[in-house]
Formats: structure tokens, C-alpha cells, sequence
């Protein structure tokens, strides 16, 4: 952004629309998807797990080439618009095609239909995904502005996601076996596809007056192939602060991951809720989100981004393991005391606090390591930087699936299970793997970020190096009497 002007409320609002999106598919995956192919449909937890690490090879190969592709992408709607606009309809279809199996499919027809529609959504999900959070990277220059624009990004996830559990729930409250049938999951799907369209067109639509001022690729002009952007992807990597972000994503994200994934099993097995009582927890995380928007940006002004995540993952862990080891040191409510859904409420409400915090924080450091990548190496690649925060968001996903998918098969979890009929041993060990387990990444990835290193005084330097060397591009352009590039001024800091 140049000199010191601000984002309008509404170009922070079309952009945080956007993630709606993000929020209600991520949830809506996480939640029912493992549940309908395993307990539903009868697939084995090992195979619904390798269905979805397939889609997770793929998708390792199109975040990058994507986030690439996007940031030389010419176009008069600009390099990210028209990767929106493109993803909207396939992202819908192959969300809803992943719950209408024909009827009859069992074993390994079911595992190729699973894999299928898993790995066309996944590539859908990149195709907005990347281009997205890469345009929120150019909207603004300025160290904490790009906190408030990550902020509405994650605002707008959790109401998407949040509003998405909600309504998934209350669905399968009103239908005869609830989700253990598969009568509801067709209408969720198409319910949930239908928003995830309406609302990444609805982003694309409200940010295209931004077009104009968005900063174009500057880097080489040699031809575009495999190896070229091998070599940046390469250049991207050997970046220390990129490292650290990357692998402090990798440890959260099979935290995450595990927990969503089996927190529908430990509500309806473990603590023996109903639907008309999980749902409630969707109500939990929008509050938290909400605070987080607005302590996160003054976190990090005082004490830096690098605190700040490592006291969001303090939170994650403590949130994430607390209620069930206290459960099984025999000090929780007994399951239907009235007590019992007031503590896993707060429980849900620190954590998803902690996830938000640890969101925001990730994504504007990233925003902080593209300019130290500029100074670096001349190229704006916020598309390859952002490929990776959405490869790790879609990696938490086949964390859960593929940890939950042999764990169950483990510890012999029966297929069809009905609350208060499983056998004790098997829930205590479910309420393990949910707790106390799940939260070990997250403590090794508090290490990775500790060793983060660009505060506020080096984003400061970085900015002062990069506006003298466009001033200086400017310069020479205007003394050769070819026509300037527009300067893209970091705000005043």
C-alpha cells in the first residue's frame, strides 16, 4: 500500500468474507467426513486414512505450483482474481459428490470413490486457497495493518466454520439416526458447497477495485517450467524464518487435525453427548475468535509475533489435554451432569482462542518473511510463501484422518457403534488418543517458532531496504525515459 494509506473497512471485510469458505469446508471435512465413510458406510479407518493421504501427495505437488503460477499470472483482473473466480463451481461439486457414493459401494470401489472426490476437492480447495491468501499479502505492506487484514481473514474462517458445525449438527438432530445414517450427509453437502461458492465469488467480486494497486511479479522473465519454479520454490525454502514457520505448522497441524477428526467420536463415545448438545460447541469458538481479532494486533505490539504464537500454542495445549486428563483422574462431571457441557464449553472456547491467535499471528509473520524474501532475492512470491499455510491447513485434515483411521482400527473401535455400547476400555483409549496424545506436536512446535527472528525493528529495516531499492528502480527507469514502475511504500511504521 503507498504512503499512509489505510485499507478501507470495507476491502479488509470482501477479503475476510472469503474465508468463510475455508472455515465451512475445513470444519464440515473434519467433522463428518471420517465419521460417514468409517461409521456409516463401513470403510475401514485404515483406508478412509489412506484415501485421504493419496489426495495429500497430490496436493503437495499443486499448493506449489499454484502459489507459482499465480504470482507470474498476467491478466486484467490481476494475478489471484482469476484463480478465484475459477475455483468457486468445481470446489461446490466435488465437496457434495464426496457424500453421494452410489448405494452398494463397499471396500475397495468405495476407497477409489473416497479418493476420487477427496483429491478433486483438494485441488479445488488450492485453486482458491493459495491465490487468497497471497492477495491478503499485497494488500498492505505495513507490519501490524497486516495483523488487522489476517485478522478479518480468521474472523470470517471461524464464522464460516462455526456456523457450519452448528448447522451440521441441529441437521442430524432432526433425522432419524442422526449421523450415524447417511441420509442427511447429501443435504449437508450441497448446503455446505453452495456457501463455499457463494461466498469465494462474493470475495473475489468485493476486492477487484484493489487490482490496480497490487504489486506485479518482478522477478525473472525466463520462461516458465518445472525447474524454474523448482528453483524457487528452493530459494523460498532455504529461508530460515520460512523453515521455522513451516515446520511450526506441521506439529499444529496434526494437533488440530487429530482432535477434529476424532472430536466427533469422543462426543458422541467418550463423553456420550447428543447432537442437540455437541452442536453447542459451535457457539464456543465464534466468541473466541472475536477476542483474538481484537487483542491479537495489540499482543503484537507488545510482545512481537514470536511470543505471541508461542503463548496461542500455551493455550492449545493446555485447552486440548486438561478435560479429558482430568476425566481420567476421575475429577471431571459424570456424562449427563449438568456441569459437565459449562466446562467442555470453556474448554473449546481456550482452544479455538489459542487457534486463532497462533492463525493470525502465522499468516502475518508469513506476509513479514515474502518482504525479507524480496530483499533477499528481487521476487514478490507470496503465492509459493502462502502455498505452504495451505498445505499445512489441508495437512491437518489427513493428519486426522490418517491418525484416527489406524488408531481406531488399533484400538478395534466397532463400525456402527452406538453411544454407551462400546466397550469401557475402548473409550478410555479413545479419550487418550483425543487429549493427552494429540497436543504432543504442538509442544515441539513451540521450539520451531521460538526460533522465528523477524520482529518489529527488522520488518522496519527490511521495508527501508526495499522502498530505497524501488526508489532507486524508479530512478533509473525515469533516467533511461522508460515509464516508472509504481512504488508500493511500506505505511508509515
Amino acid at each position: 500500500m503507498t504512503g499512509g494509506e489505510k485499507l478501507r473497512v470495507g476491502t479488509k471485510l470482501g477479503f475476510g468474507v472469503g474465508s468463510v469458505a475455508e472455515g465451512a469446508i475445513y470444519i464440515a471435512f473434519n467433522t463428518w467426513n471420517f465419521l460417514f465413510y468409517n461409521q456409516v458406510l463401513g470403510l475401514s479407518g485404515t483406508l478412509a486414512g489412506l484415501a485421504v493421504t493419496i489426495s495429500l501427495v497430490l496436493d503437495a505437488i499443486a499448493d506449489p505450483v499454484v502459489g507459482s503460477i499465480s504470482d507470474r499470472f498476467r491478466s486484467k483482473l490481476g494475478r489471484r482474481h482469476p484463480f478465484l473466480y475459477a475455483s468457486a463451481l468445481p470446489l461446490a461439486l466435488s465437496f457434495y459428490f464426496l457424500y453421494v457414493p452410489p448405494s452398494g459401494l463397499t471396500g475397495v470401489p468405495l476407497f477409489l470413490w473416497f479418493t476420487l472426490f477427496a483429491t478433486l476437492h483438494r485441488q479445488a480447495l488450492t485453486l482458491y486457497q493459495v491465490p487468497h491468501l497471497a492477495l491478503g499479502a499485497e494488500l498492505s505492506s505495513d507490519y501490524h495493518q497486516r495483523s488487522v487484514v489476517m485478522s478479518y481473514s480468521t474472523l470470517f474462517a471461524v464464522v464460516g466454520g462455526a456456523g457450519t458445525y452448528f448447522y451440521g449438527w441441529t441437521w442430524f438432530s432432526k433425522i432419524p439416526g442422526a449421523a450415524n445414517v447417511r441420509t442427511g450427509y447429501p443435504g449437508l453437502g450441497l448446503t455446505v458447497g453452495i456457501i463455499a461458492a457463494v461466498t469465494i465469488l462474493a470475495s473475489a467480486h468485493l476486492t477487484r477495485d484493489q487490482i490496480p494497486r497490487l504489486v506485479q511479479w518482478n522477478g525473472s522473465n525466463e520462461r516458465f517450467g518445472l525447474r524454474r519454479m523448482l528453483v524457487e520454490i528452493r530459494d523460498c525454502v532455504v529461508n530460515r524464518n520460512y523453515r521455522m514457520l513451516l515446520l511450526g505448522l506441521f506439529f499444529v497441524s496434526a494437533t488440530t487435525g487429530t482432535r477434529e477428526t476424532v472430536g466427533s467420536y469422543t462426543s458422541l463415545f467418550f463423553w456420550e453427548l447428543a447432537p442437540d448438545k455437541i452442536r453447542v460447541f459451535g457457539l464456543a469458538s465464534p466468541p473466541a475468535y472475536i477476542l483474538a481479532f481484537f487483542i491479537t494486533v495489540a499482543l503484537h505490539k507488545r510482545f512481537d509475533k514470536r511470543n505471541t504464537l508461542i503463548a496461542a500454542l500455551v493455550l492449545i495445549v493446555l485447552a486440548g489435554s486438561v478435560p479429558i486428563t482430568l476425566r481420567l483422574f476421575g475429577l471431571m462431571p459424570e456424562n449427563g451432569a449438568k456441569g459437565l457441557i459449562s466446562i467442555l464449553f470453556v474448554a473449546v472456547f481456550v482452544f479455538y482462542l489459542g487457534i486463532a491467535i497462533m492463525t493470525i499471528s502465522a499468516l502475518s509473520a508469513l506476509a513479514d518473511v515474502a518482504d525479507e524474501h524480496e530483499l533477499n532475492t528481487g521476487r514478490r512470491q507470496e503465492g509459493v510463501f502462502f502455498a505452504a499455510r495451505t498445505f499445512f491447513a489441508k495437512l491437518s485434515s489427513g493428519f486426522g484422518h490418517i491418525i484416527a483411521g489406524v488408531a481406531l482400527d488399533l484400538i478395534h473401535f466397532p463400525q456402527g457403534a452406538r453411544p454407551g455400547q462400546v466397550a469401557e476400555d475402548v473409550v478410555l483409549k479413545l479419550g487418550i488418543l483425543e487429549g493427552p496424545l494429540a497436543v504432543l506436536p504442538a509442544i515441539v512446535a513451540m521450539f520451531f517458532y521460538a526460533a522465528y527472528s523477524i520482529d518489529r525493528a527488522r520488518h522496519r529495516e527490511i521495508q527501508a531496504a526495499l522502498l530505497e531499492r524501488r526508489s532507486e528502480a524508479q530512478r533509473a527507469s525515469s533516467s533511461q525515459g522508460l515509464p516508472a514502475m509504481p512504488a508500493i511504500e511500506p505505511a508509515a511504521l
